[in-house]
C-alpha cells in the first residue's frame, strides 16, 4: 500500500499544511457560545426534572474540549503559538489533563501507534466485550486521571510514563501538576467563600456523566483495528453528521490525521478528498462503528501491552 504522502500532490500537501487562526477561532467562538447555551439550559433547569438531560447535553459539549485540547497539544489549532499555548492550558485545566504529560504522551502515541508494547494510548480493554464496557464506562479513565495528577506533584511516575516522560521534562510535570491543584484550590475556596455550587452544576457533575461519550468517541479512532504500523489502516476515520464532525473539530477524520499529523484540523475534510479512498478502516458514524468493534471482540485477544486502558 502507498505511503500517505505519495497519494497528495506537493502543491496540495504544503497548502493544506498551512497553519491559520481564522478556522481554530471560528471554532473555538462556536464551540464556546455552545457551552454557554447548554450551560444556561443546565441553570434554568435546576430543581425541574429538566436539570438531568440538560446536564447530560452540557457534559457532551464540555467533554469535546478534547477535540481542541488535542489540537493544539500538535500545536496546529491556530498559527499563533501563544494562541495554541493560551488554549491549551484552558482545556487542559476545565478537562484535568496535564499539558506536557499528554504532549510527550501523545507523541510517543503518534511514533507508535498502535504497537501493545510502545504505544502508551493504546486501548486494549476493547479487546472483549466485558472490557469494552469497562472503559466505556469511563471508570478506567477517571481512576487513572486522579491518580496522575495525585501522584505528579510529589514526582512520582509509573514505569509506562517514565518510557515517555524523559528525566529533563519530568521536573516540568511536577510544576504543571502543582499549579493545577492551585487552580482547582482557588475554585474550592472561591465557591465555598460565596456559597456557590456553580462549579458543580456547570462544570464537574456534567463533566463526568458525559465522560463516556468521549471514551466511546476514543474508542473508534483504533479499536478492532490492524495492529500493523500502516496508518491507512491502523486508524479509522468516522464519516459522521455535521455537527458531531464540527463539535469534535474534524477528529472523526482520525485516519487522516494519523497519516499526515501536519495538516490541521480545519483541512482534514480536505485531505479526505485524497485518502479516503485508500482508509482500509472507514465507517459510517460511531453508533455503526460500535457494532463493528464489538462485532470483532469475539475474533481478538488481547494483545500484551504496556497498560490495560488507555490513558488519556
Amino acid at each position: 500500500m502507498p505511503s500517505p504522502r505519495s497519494l497528495v500532490p506537493k502543491d496540495r500537501l504544503r497548502t493544506l499544511a498551512q497553519r491559520r487562526d481564522g478556522p481554530g477561532l471560528v471554532f473555538l467562538a462556536t464551540h464556546a457560545a455552545t457551552l454557554i447555551l447548554t450551560g444556561s439550559l443546565v441553570w434554568l433547569g435546576l430543581g425541574t426534572f429538566w436539570l438531568w438531560p440538560a446536564l447530560f447535553l452540557h457534559g457532551v459539549v464540555i467533554v469535546h474540549l478534547f477535540a481542541p485540547f488535542h489540537e493544539t497539544a500538535h500545536s496546529s489549532a491556530f498559527k499563533s503559538r501563544r494562541l495554541n499555548e493560551a488554549v491549551y492550558w484552558a482545556t487542559s485545566l476545565i478537562l484535568g489533563l496535564p499539558p506536557t504529560h499528554f504532549r510527550l504522551e501523545h507523541a510517543a502515541h503518534h511514533a507508535h501507534t498502535s504497537d501493545p508494547e510502545h504505544d502508551p494510548e493504546m486501548i486494549t480493554a476493547g479487546n472483549t466485550a466485558p472490557g469494552y464496557l469497562w472503559y466505556a464506562s469511563s471508570l478506567p479513565y477517571f481512576y487513572y486521571l486522579l491518580s496522575s495528577l495525585l501522584r505528579h506533584p510529589f514526582g512520582a511516575f509509573t514505569d509506562v510514563e517514565k518510557a515517555f516522560i524523559p528525566p529533563s521534562q519530568r521536573a516540568r510535570v511536577q510544576r504543571e501538576a502543582r499549579i493545577m491543584w492551585a487552580v482547582y484550590a482557588a475554585i474550592a475556596l472561591l465557591s465555598l467563600a460565596t456559597g456557590s455550587l456553580a462549579a458543580l452544576w456547570l462544570w464537574l457533575i456534567p463533566r463526568v456523566i458525559a465522560e463516556p461519550v468521549m471514551r466511546v468517541i476514543r474508542l473508534s479512532e483504533h479499536g478492532a483495528c490492524p495492529l500493523v504500523p500502516d496508518m491507512l489502516k491502523n486508524t479509522r476515520t468516522v464519516l459522521t453528521l455535521r455537527p458531531i464532525q464540527w463539535l469534535n473539530w474534524n477528529m472523526a477524520f482520525h485516519a487522516e490525521h494519523h497519516s499526515l499529523p501536519a495538516v490541521p484540523f480545519h483541512a482534514l475534510p480536505a485531505l479526505h478528498a485524497h485518502l479516503g479512498p485508500h482508509l482500509a478502516e472507514l465507517e459510517q458514524g460511531y453508533g455503526r462503528t460500535q457494532v463493528t468493534i464489538l462485532g470483532r471482540t469475539r475474533q481478538r485477544r488481547a494483545p500484551k501491552s504496556l497498560t490495560s486502558e488507555q490513558q488519556f
